[in-house]
């Protein structure tokens, strides 16, 4: 990668690191930063470019931050990158970012599903990521959250398959597929099958 990439992955990392104090991962310990550095470094892992690596750290910036969208387009607007690389960054966030005026978890996650899959292509490899890194932090989840969580993975798999395939995530999906399957193993397991 490019030295002025490099930055600007480095600015994206700060701006997000700042826009997430403060706010911790579900185990209530873990500062929510790791999430989109893990996410961030799957993506590089996966073959992502340094505008995935980017969008994978923002990921999450306009959900649950406040004034989120505002930070993405600044954080932005400080880095040296062309405004066509600055606009796909900015459309995979948005892709990526939750619809709170639809009701149901379900529901919410079949609109973001559709919207990335019209998305700048990395914004699959980033929800790919971002699922992998959630699915390791839900082992220690109660079952009645994996209840709900494992067939939304189930959906997501189903609704990117396509998309990662043709754009060549072929990996990442299959790596998910591996995580999601280690629970059905784990849970077999523990109903004595």
């Amino acid at each position: 990668m490019e030295s002025f990439e490099n930055t600007a992955i480095d600015i994206a990392a700060e701006a997000a690191s700042i826009a997430h104090r403060g706010q911790f991962r579900k185990d209530g310990k873990t500062p929510y930063i790791v999430h989109p550095k893990r996410v961030a470094m799957c993506v590089a892992n996966f073959g992502g470019d340094h505008i995935g690596i980017i969008a994978a750290w923002m990921h999450d910036v306009m959900e649950d931050c406040e004034e989120g969208e505002a930070i993405v387009h600044d954080t932005l607007q400080k880095t040296d990158l062309p405004q066509e690389e600055r606009d796909e960054i900015f459309a995979i966030v948005s892709a990526l970012t939750k619809n709170d005026a639809i009701k149901g978890k379900s529901k919410k996650l079949a609109d973001t599903l559709k919207r990335i899959n019209r998305a700048p292509c990395q914004a699959i490899l980033i929800k790919l990521c971002d699922r992998m890194d959630n699915l390791v932090d839900a082992r220690d989840q109660e079952q009645e959250f994996l209840s709900k969580y494992l067939p939304r993975t189930d959906q997501l798999i189903d609704a990117l398959s396509d998309g990662a395939m043709r754009h060549g995530y072929t990996k990442a999906l299959e790596r998910l597929k591996e995580l999601r399957a280690d629970y059905s193993v784990k849970n077999h397991r523990e109903n004595g099958h």
